[in-house]
């Protein structure tokens, strides 16, 4: 078995105990904030999420498969188009809400493995859960802090992301996580049950 197989089976193997695990701990919620330039140092901002993209190897892409979805998306969200930053090793996804307090655009990165292993339905769905969150956070939360999302907030964003951009793209994005955790995702199993 080649090193990049087996790097491969134990970044999925992590990252499904990640999943897994990641419900069973407490949601944190944080109050709403209706000015968020108010909240937190724009500068301070900036710099931090400078940093942690540098940390993470993540590049900004302003074309290509990834941007063009996500272009579409934010259209169907009436949104303008997120940043997008595709980081190595990765199919995982993450957003950086505090960073709609900057530029009114926020920040989407995304593994640049789920571009290559999530077909372009697969993308849109995964793309659309990530931006559902992106839109419905009203969370005032800096750079560097953390929120560990809880499953009804996981359901949520499925179900916005389902009504904005159609069923068939979160389905489709949740039966690649199955697929990808060999069916050890109990909650994309549950998130899957109520689409259906």
């Amino acid at each position: 078995m080649s090193v990049v197989s087996m790097r491969f089976i134990v970044a999925r193997r992590v990252l499904a105990g990640i999943i897994l695990l990641g419900p069973h701990l407490c949601g944190q919620r944080v109050v709403d904030a209706p000015d968020l330039t108010s909240q937190f140092n724009i500068q301070a901002q900036t710099a931090c999420e400078a940093e942690m993209l540098s940390k993470v190897g993540a590049r900004e892409v302003p074309s290509g498969k990834a941007y063009n979805v996500l272009t579409e998306i934010a259209r169907a969200y009436a949104r303008a188009t997120p940043h997008i930053y595709i980081f190595p090793r990765s199919w995982n996804m993450a957003y950086i809400a505090a960073s709609r307090a900057v530029d009114g655009r926020g920040k989407i990165l995304i593994g640049e493995q789920a571009i290559e292993l999530f077909d372009t339905i697969a993308l849109r769905g995964f793309l659309g859960h990530e931006m559902a969150h992106l839109v419905s956070d009203s969370a005032a939360q800096g750079c560097n802090d953390y929120i560990l999302r809880n499953p009804k907030m996981e359901a949520d964003a499925d179900a916005l992301a389902a009504r904005t951009i159609g069923r068939r793209p979160v389905k489709a994005f949740l039966e690649r996580v199955l697929a990808l955790a060999e069916g050890q995702n109990w909650d994309a199993k549950r998130r899957l049950e109520v689409l259906r």
